[in-house]
C-alpha cells in the first residue's frame, strides 16, 4: 500500500490553486471592505504599496492556509492507511481544519457542532474517494489514477473531492477570516511615518471566498483537461 500517489496529486492541486489565488486576490478590495481597528484610517495610504502588502501579509496567510490543508490531508491518509476510518481521527482532523478554526466566535453551540459534523462528513467522502489510490502499488498520482479509475471516476475525484472551498459556500456566514498587521512592521520606514504601532485588522472572508473559488475552478478545469488527455 502507498499513500504517496494520493499525496503528490493532492499537493500539486493545492499548490496550483494557491498560486492562482495569490494572483487573483485583490488587496485593495480586501482593505477597503474589511479594515478595522486603530489603524483603519491609514488604509488609503497603505493602498499605495499594495504589492508590499501582498508579499508581506497576503502571501503568508495563503501559505499558512495551504500548509493547514496539507497537514489535514496527511491525517486523512493516516486514517485511510490505518483502516480505522475518519471517526477515529476526529479530533486530529478538526484541529487541522482551516474552516473549523475560522468559525465565528459568536456561533451557537448547536450550529458549531452541525458545521463540524459537515466538515467531518466531507472528510469521510474524501477518504472513500482516495482509498483506491492509497491501495494502489503506484507511487505517483497519474500512474495510480490510470490504474484504478476510468475517465469519469477520475474526473469525479477531482471535481467532487478535491474542491476544498465547498464549506465556504455552504456555510458562508459561519466563517470569519481575519489578519492583523502593524504598518510599521510591514512597510518599514513608510509605515512608521503612517503610524507604526497602530494595528490594522482586516476581515478578508469575502475576498478569500471569491479568489479561492475562482482559482479552484481554474485548477479543476486544467486537471480535467489532463484527465481527458490521458484517458
Amino acid at each position: 500500500m502507498t499513500r504517496e500517489a494520493a499525496r503528490t496529486g493532492f499537493e500539486q492541486f493545492v499548490d496550483e490553486a494557491i498560486a492562482y489565488t495569490q494572483r487573483e486576490f485583490d488587496v485593495a478590495r480586501a482593505l477597503r471592505n474589511g479594515a478595522r481597528g486603530p489603524g483603519k484610517r491609514l488604509v488609503g495610504k497603505l493602498l499605495n504599496d499594495s504589492d508590499t502588502l501582498r508579499r508581506r501579509v497576503v502571501e503568508p496567510e495563503l501559505d499558512a492556509y495551504r500548509d493547514r490543508i496539507l497537514r489535514q490531508f496527511d491525517v486523512l491518509l493516516e486514517a485511510v492507511e490505518s483502516g480505522e476510518g475518519v471517526d477515529a481521527y476526529r479530533e486530529q482532523l478538526l484541529s487541522t481544519d482551516s474552516y473549523a478554526e475560522a468559525m465565528r466566535s459568536d456561533l451557537g453551540s448547536s450550529r458549531r457542532e452541525a458545521i463540524q459534523e459537515d466538515l467531518l462528513a466531507r472528510q469521510r467522502r474524501l477518504a472513500e474517494a482516495v482509498t483506491p489510490l492509497v491501495e494502489s502499488s503506484a507511487d505517483q498520482f497519474w500512474p495510480a489514477v490510470e490504474a484504478v479509475f476510468d475517465r469519469e471516476q477520475a474526473r469525479a475525484l477531482v471535481s467532487d473531492h478535491f474542491a476544498f472551498t465547498d464549506p465556504l459556500q455552504e456555510h458562508r456566514n459561519a466563517f470569519e477570516m481575519t489578519t492583523a498587521f502593524d504598518p510599521g512592521d510591514v512597510l518599514g520606514g513608510l509605515g512608521g511615518l503612517l503610524g507604526g504601532g497602530r494595528s490594522v485588522e482586516v476581515e478578508y472572508t469575502d475576498e478569500a471566498v471569491r479568489s479561492l473559488r475562482r482559482a479552484e475552478r481554474r485548477v479543476i478545469a486544467d486537471t480535467n483537461e489532463e484527465i481527458d488527455r490521458r484517458f
